[in-house]
């Protein structure tokens, strides 16, 4: 018989723009064996066939990673149908840790001894304290670089298992869908697209410091900072960017689009994604723009020295560094033949690894292993 696994993660619902609640609406629309219900809200899109939507929640508001302190989701966990495995996905933090570890005894006084997966869905700030809010008989993590975090912070090797997030490929854009972006966004030349955060990284600073260096070989260039606002730091993070680009007097070449409404028209308009993001904090390990990107065969220059080095054996650059960045940026922009064998690897690497279908079938195969072990105590 499939076994049954109840997602427990914010709910799955539009908007998609959240990367952990699309990994469990990919993952979970593509299991082959398992049987999955997750957590949604009244009304929300059918997202598979064989995927039972539950409306835990009322609405798909922005929730905060202490989503599990909901009392709509613990009397859920608590008095609904158990299932026969548990796989929660968030940031690991005390609130929602504690909260699982509670629902955890309830149903187990109950009688319940299924197991429980968890997947850490974006690194925490600090992993000094982490080992306390990891409560899963699995846990799973996206990168070796959090493996490696984990286990030196304690975190047992044998209670980890890797297993990458995906994203589904977009349709790739038509021309005129890309004309209208270009048009909507004032976009000439060939574009670098910086799709990271302002406030967290040093990201958005390097591309900054980049851009001079860059518009001197390729003066036509335009480079578009597409950040979506997260933290009441993003206006002052935004406002000291731009001063930083018109004291260099390259202002006029940039562009500051915000959220957009229609991400892979402004991917398929780009000639390069630059995301030297040396600070995930908030983010799945691999940003799903990036994979996105790499479906559509845009060439993506990622940071060294943390989870984005899963991206190798694509464009790496070191953290901070804003003359390495830029002479990636213009071996693409000036050497047609770099920049198209830079799009086939990342396309390739994508469907080699970063699929839904990929990733749904290292689950199915990780559900079962793990009742397999709690059958035979």
């Amino acid at each position: 018989m499939a076994p049954r696994v109840l997602f427990v993660s914010k709910p799955i619902a539009p908007p998609w723009h959240d990367g952990s609640k699309n990994l469990v609406r990919d993952v979970a629309a593509n299991l082959t064996r398992a049987l999955p219900t997750v957590m949604t809200t009244p009304g929300a899109p059918r997202i598979g066939a064989r995927v039972t939507q539950e409306a835990v929640y009322t609405d798909a508001g922005r929730f905060s990673p202490a989503l599990l302190s909901n009392a709509r989701v613990l009397r859920r966990l608590a008095l609904g149908d158990p299932h026969d495995l548990w796989h929660f996905v968030f940031a690991p933090n005390p609130a929602s840790s504690t909260a699982a570890q509670i629902a955890r005894r309830v149903r187990a006084a109950a009688g319940w001894d299924g197991p429980v997966v968890q997947t850490v869905a974006s690194a925490p700030r600090s992993f000094a304290t982490i080992r306390r809010w990891l409560f899963g008989d699995v846990v799973v993590v996206l990168s070796e670089w959090t493996r490696g975090r984990l286990v030196g912070s304690g975190v047992r090797a044998a209670q980890l298992r890797v297993i990458p997030p995906c994203a589904a490929a977009p349709d790739p854009p038509d021309e005129a869908r890309i004309a209208v972006t270009r048009a909507k966004y004032d976009l000439t030349g060939p574009v670098v697209l910086y799709p990271g955060d302002l406030e967290v990284s040093r990201g958005a600073e390097t591309v900054a410091d980049a851009v001079p260096r860059i518009l001197k070989a390729v003066p036509e260039a335009t480079i578009v900072f597409a950040c979506r606002p997260k933290t009441k730091d993003a206006a002052a993070a935004k406002d000291a960017l731009v001063r930083t680009l018109t004291a260099s007097h390259v202002e006029a070449r940039t562009r500051h689009v915000g959220e957009i409404d229609d991400m892979p028209a402004l991917l398929a308009a780009s000639s390069v994604v630059a995301f030297p993001v040396d600070d995930l904090y908030g983010k799945v390990d691999l940003p799903l723009v990036l994979l996105e990107a790499m479906s559509l065969g845009v060439p993506v220059i990622a940071c060294k020295d943390g989870p984005l080095e899963a991206l190798v054996p694509l464009r790496m650059v070191p953290p901070g560094d804003p003359e390495a960045l830029a002479d990636e940026v213009l071996r693409l922009l000036l050497a047609k033949g770099d920049a198209a064998e830079a799009g086939q690897q990342g396309r390739a690497l994508y469907h080699e690894k970063f699929r839904p279908s990929v990733v749904a079938a290292a689950y199915d195969e990780l559900y079962e292993d793990v009742l397999n072990v709690r059958s035979s105590k």
